[in-house]
């Protein structure tokens, strides 16, 4: 009941508007032009019902994944109202006007977004550490600046640095940091440019004779837990087995971790010490390391580890105006940052984020879960910008690989390719597109299966 409820309802509601919008722009224009549009599906079939309006069949359909438009000979031109039969203009115009309608969508859902109070998190992003040899140490970033702007942008929290670090990668980035002059006790702004680098090479450390964890966090600037991580030490409890430990007063305590609590965490809460609580999960000491090690520390664009200071959140909403103003630089803020993880994957900085409709399916419903329908909107807004981007690509079957058919014409002063040719083009290109979808679906089932998530 929950996968219903949770994961296949908001998919199947997110997916039909986003295609029955991006179906509307072709019918819109078809029947602008004069083409004649033979049915409008909602669904796919079987067909639940149909109505016809003028020439026009207006269909329900029982599988919801979506909606079509079927048009009067998309590739035969011998009727004078098919789309074949149009000029060049007006079929690009018919065919790229899907894709418009879904940027017009995204803007409208960004806006709609913030125009609704939600709560918003709120803490000075402070630096916490600078990996040396990294263009944040070059620019003379410290450890304790608190960001102030980013590219001209107010930054309120954590997640505005990060995001808008990611929409300047490669890019001389000016930078706006407030510190504290050690001389006068002031604070003070300081300016300065960081080029966020697309593919940032792991830091290395060799560990040296006699240094432990704390010894090498101190040398280098990370914290405990990203030394145990680089030096591949086991901090996770097992969740959900008893703990028998001793406190410092020789009282005993029994303790039963939840998922993801690590050896630190208990540390904190039971005021055990670390190696007492590792000793009795049957983990490794948590702050031996074997000299000559060599620890890589992943290090970000900029090579910063950002923190909160003051955190807590407030509720937020926009007035219409600014909403869309808003609206419309999230939705090119968007394929920026699209652009700019194509970038990085084809540089080695990260792996290729690519799912299959059962993937997103699972997305949208752990987004519905745990933040409810109001970030579902945002979900959606960049769903709807992904359809927009792929249906405009010179793909086979696609709206832009008609497109390119189109294109090709003009380069020929007229000339067509056969129909027929078109339509085998078409064919294969939709039979690949199967192939991938099922590729990527058999993979989205085994990462469900292993009860991972696509967000980690």
């Amino acid at each position: 009941m929950d996968v219903i409820l949770y994961n296949i309802l908001p998919f199947a509601g997110v997916l039909v508007v986003l295609v029955v919008i991006h179906e509307l722009g072709h019918f819109v224009t078809a029947k602008l032009y004069g083409v004649k549009v033979l049915e409008f599906g909602i669904g796919y079939p079987p067909r639940a019902f149909a109505i016809k309006r003028g020439e026009t069949e207006y269909s329900l359909n029982l599988l919801p994944l979506g909606g079509f438009v079927r048009l009067l000979g998309e590739e035969d031109p011998t009727d004078p109202r098919s789309l074949a039969a149009q000029p060049a203009r007006a079929r690009l115009v018919i065919m790229g006007a899907g894709s418009f309608m879904n940027f017009i969508l995204a803007i409208a859902l960004f806006s709609v977004a913030l125009m609704i109070p939600r709560e918003v998190p709120v803490g000075q992003a402070v630096i916490s550490e600078v990996v040396p040899g990294s263009p944040a140490a070059a620019a003379g970033l410290q450890s304790g600046d608190i960001i102030e702007k980013i590219d001209g942008r107010d930054i309120d929290n954590v997640a505005d640095a990060s995001y808008n670090i990611r929409l300047n990668l490669g890019e001389d980035t000016d930078i706006v940091v407030r510190r504290t002059d050690f001389q006068t006790g002031e604070p003070e702004q300081v300016a300065v440019s960081v080029k966020p680098r697309w593919a940032p090479p792991p830091f290395e450390y060799v560990v040296q004779p006699g240094q432990d964890v704390n010894a090498v966090a101190t040398a280098t600037g990370f914290d405990r837990d990203s030394v145990r991580a680089a030096a591949a030490i086991e901090t996770l409890l097992p969740a959900g087995q008893e703990l028998t430990l001793t406190d410092p007063r020789g009282e005993t305590i029994i303790h039963t971790p939840v998922e993801g609590e690590t050896v630190a965490l208990a540390s904190r809460i039971l005021r055990v010490p670390e190696e007492t609580i590792a000793a009795a999960a049957g983990l490794p000491d948590q702050n031996t390391l074997d000299a000559g090690e060599t620890l890589l520390f992943p290090q970000g664009a900029t090579g910063i580890r950002i923190g909160s200071q003051y955190p807590y959140t407030e509720s937020r909403s926009l007035g219409p105006i600014e909403a869309v103003q808003r609206g419309w630089r999230a939705t090119f803020d968007s394929l920026k940052l699209a652009r700019n993880e194509f970038y990085a994957w084809f540089k080695g900085g990260t792996s290729a984020p690519v799912s299959g409709p059962i993937g997103i399916a699972q997305a949208t419903g752990e987004v519905f879960k745990e933040v409810g329908w109001k970030s579902l909107m945002d979900l959606g807004a960049l769903l709807s910008i992904n359809l927009a981007i792929l249906n405009i690509l010179p793909l086979p079957m696609l709206d832009g690989g008609r497109m390119a058919f189109v294109v090709i014409e003009v380069v020929r002063r007229g000339r067509r390719i056969a129909p027929e040719k078109e339509a085998m083009v078409h064919f294969i290109g939709m039979a690949a597109l199967l192939v991938l979808v099922v590729v990527l679906s058999y993979f989205d089932v085994a990462r469900i299966v292993n009860g991972e998530s696509l967000f980690r």
